[in-house]
C-alpha cells in the first residue's frame, strides 16, 4: 500500500473515530448541539480559521476522490497479474496461466538461493505470449554475481517449464545493493568493541 493510501486511510479511520463519539455524546446528552454549533462558528468567523477549514475540507474532498476513483497502484498490478496470463488449450480444455503464477514460481526459486536477500520481480508477455522476467535482487557480499545470476536463469527456465510447460524466452537481473552477511556484521562490531576496550 503506497504511503498516500495509508495517510487516506488513517485521516478517515480518525475523522469516523471522531464523528462516531460525538454522535454517541449528543445521543446521551452528555454534550449540547449548540456548543458545537458555538464551537465552528468560532472557527470559521476569523479569517484564518475560514482558511485553515477550507484546507482541511479541500484535502479531505482531494483524498475521498482517490480513495473512491482511483485504486491504488499495488491493487492494480495485482488485478492485472490475476486477469493476464497466456491461455493454453487442449482437447479437454482451457488453462489459463497468469502472470502471477508465473511470479510465485519464479520468487519460490528465488527463495531458494541462500546468498540472494531481496528481489523484486516483473513478468511480462508479448504479442506472441512469449514470456519476459526483469529481476531486482540484493545479494551477500562475496557472491560472484556472474555465477548466482546464471545459475538463478537457468533454475528459473528450468522450474517454470517443469511446472507449466512455458519457455521464458529472456531473463533479465539486475543486482541493486550487496548485503554484508549477518555473521561478518556481528564479528566486525565484536572487534569495534574490543577495540574500544582496549583503548
Amino acid at each position: 500500500m503506497k504511503f498516500l493510501d495509508k495517510l487516506g486511510l488513517a485521516i478517515f479511520s480518525l475523522i469516523t473515530l471522531i464523528l462516531s463519539i460525538l454522535i454517541c455524546l449528543i445521543a446521551f446528552g452528555w454534550i449540547d448541539v449548540s456548543i458545537i454549533t458555538i464551537a465552528v462558528t468560532n472557527a470559521i468567523s476569523s479569517q484564518n480559521g475560514m482558511y485553515i477549514t477550507i484546507g482541511i475540507g479541500i484535502v479531505l474532498i482531494l483524498l475521498a476522490v482517490k480513495c473512491l476513483f482511483f485504486p491504488s497502484w499495488e491493487r492494480k498490478s495485482q488485478k492485472e497479474d490475476d486477469d493476464e496470463g497466456i491461455l493454453l488449450q487442449n482437447d479437454n480444455g482451457k488453462l489459463l496461466i497468469t502472470k502471477g503464477t508465473i511470479k510465485n514460481l519464479i520468487n519460490a526459486t528465488i527463495d531458494d538461493f541462500k546468498n540472494i536477500e531481496g528481489a523484486y520481480t516483473e513478468v511480462l508477455l508479448d504479442q506472441n505470449n512469449d514470456v519476459y522476467v526483469n529481476i531486482e535482487i540484493n545479494i551477500q557480499k562475496e557472491t560472484i554475481i556472474k555465477d548466482v545470476s546464471t545459475k538463478l536463469q537457468n533454475k528459473i527456465k528450468e522450474n517454470v517449464k517443469k511446472a507449466t510447460d512455458l519457455e521464458i524466452k529472456e531473463i533479465n537481473i539486475k543486482v541493486n545493493d550487496v548485503e554484508r552477511e549477518e555473521q561478518t556484521r556481528t564479528e566486525e562490531k565484536s572487534q569495534e568493541s574490543n577495540a574500544t576496550t582496549e583503548e
